[in-house]
């Protein structure tokens, strides 16, 4: 099987297979990879998630910067929700943004200004990560991003209007695992701003002629590392004056 049948099949049957054969030699092959596979699946995408967008993220995956991947349809919980997973998970704490108008595909950059005229909302989040290959923070970077960003969903908490949201690039990120802390950090972290990574991701997505939908989800990539947690495990983000999100594994 080429590398997206194998990872169709891994997601499929729940399962973590030992390494893609043969592994993604670039990012532009670790991205055709991910599309393909996303085809393969024929899930809805409802978003998109950032990696790498802190200097910590950078650290763990031995990555050169951002890169961006796809989250599919039925993956998305309400904070509190059980996550219910055939395999162990890990939570990285984030920002989510809900576009408004849809964001096409255009050869200028955007600025921070009008993406923001195109979101709707943004709301404390929990990615849910569950790779399908071993050695996640090991091997290849490439690897998680053929891996659609080893995502598996995520975990929201009560959204604000865009008018109304704070200073994400000052807001406190607390991630508790069990009542014990498992990763601080700032809105900051993301690319200096929340705000900034959603600009790098619209403008990303333009030269590959990909819209940004309305009502699609945008994760900003972690602000306070990340944290595996075990099967019955309860884990709490708390994002200041924005509230908490709360994730629950069976």
């Amino acid at each position: 099987m080429d590398p997206a049948t194998q990872l169709t099949d891994a997601r499929r049957r729940g399962v973590v297979i030992p390494a893609l054969d043969p592994e993604p030699s670039s990012l532009s092959v670790a991205d055709t990879i991910a599309e393909r596979h996303a085809g393969q699946l024929g899930w809805r995408v409802v978003g998109w998630k950032l990696g790498c967008t802190s200097e910590l993220a950078k650290q763990i995956l031995n990555s050169p910067g951002p890169f961006a991947s796809r989250i599919f349809e039925g993956t998305v919980h309400a904070s509190g929700d059980v996550v219910e997973r055939p395999t162990p998970i890990m939570v990285e704490s984030e920002f989510a943004f809900t576009v408004g108008t849809t964001m096409e595909p255009r050869s200028v950059p955007w600025t921070i200004e009008e993406v923001k005229a195109h979101t709707a909302t943004v709301a404390p989040a929990a990615e849910v990560l569950r790779p399908r290959v071993e050695g996640f923070g090991v091997t290849s970077y490439l690897n998680v991003v053929a891996d659609s960003g080893a995502n598996d969903g995520a975990v929201l908490g009560t959204a604000v209007a865009v008018d109304d949201a704070p200073d994400l690039a000052s807001i406190p990120v607390r991630c508790e695992l069990d009542g014990e802390v498992a990763g601080e950090g700032v809105g900051a972290d993301a690319l200096g701003d929340p705000w900034n990574a959603l600009v790098w991701l619209v403008d990303h997505l333009g030269p590959r002629g990909i819209a940004l939908k309305a009502g699609q989800i945008v994760l900003s990539g972690t602000c306070a590392g990340v944290a595996a947690v075990p099967s019955g495990s309860t884990a709490v983000v708390a994002y200041g004056p924005m509230g908490k999100v709360t994730i629950n594994t069976s």
